[in-house]
């Protein structure tokens, strides 16, 4: 693991937390607690020194399929590689897309969006906001309504999700 990777937890990583049918120790869940998708590897790991965890506890929870790191689970069947390369045409949609969410949230939701734009900022790839667009959604049908909201996230959708 490279220190200043970022890991995220994945789906069997959150239902875990929920359901503890793994029954993971006590120590060994504080660390997935402590994988937020926000931390270093390093920040991480010098928070584990208190729970007498290492890296090898990590590198444990990637191992079961827990961990992943943030930006390198595949979102299609295509490699890395292929991934790896943005058009011209991915990152202007990102950065429309990213520009879209942001008028939204400033226009309808306010200071109460201001976690969303946090999160929004920190956005890297058109599937971040895609993963982002849904709670925007929630937040802007439960402040605004269903009959504003769905035109402001179906343009946003089409834009960064051109396949729907």
């Amino acid at each position: 693991m490279d220190s200043a990777d970022i890991y995220a937890k994945t789906e069997l990583g959150l239902r875990e937390l929920k359901e503890r049918h793994l029954n993971l120790s006590v120590p060994l869940r504080g660390l997935l607690i402590m994988v937020d998708g926000n931390r270093t590897v390093a920040d991480i790991v010098e928070k584990a020194k208190a729970l007498r965890l290492d890296e090898s506890a990590l590198q444990a929870l990637e191992d079961g399929g827990l961990i992943a790191k943030k930006f390198s689970a595949p979102s299609t069947a295509e490699g890395e590689a292929v991934a790896a390369q943005r058009s011209d045409d991915d990152v202007k949609r990102f950065m429309r897309g990213q520009q879209m969410i942001s008028d939204a949230i400033n226009k309808h939701l306010g200071f109460r969006g201001y976690g969303l734009m946090m999160r929004l900022q920190k956005t890297a790839n058109i599937r971040d906001l895609h993963d982002l667009l849904r709670e925007v959604a929630a937040a802007l049908v439960k402040r605004v309504g269903i009959e504003t909201a769905t035109p402001i996230v179906a343009s946003i959708e089409a834009l960064i999700d051109p396949r729907k």
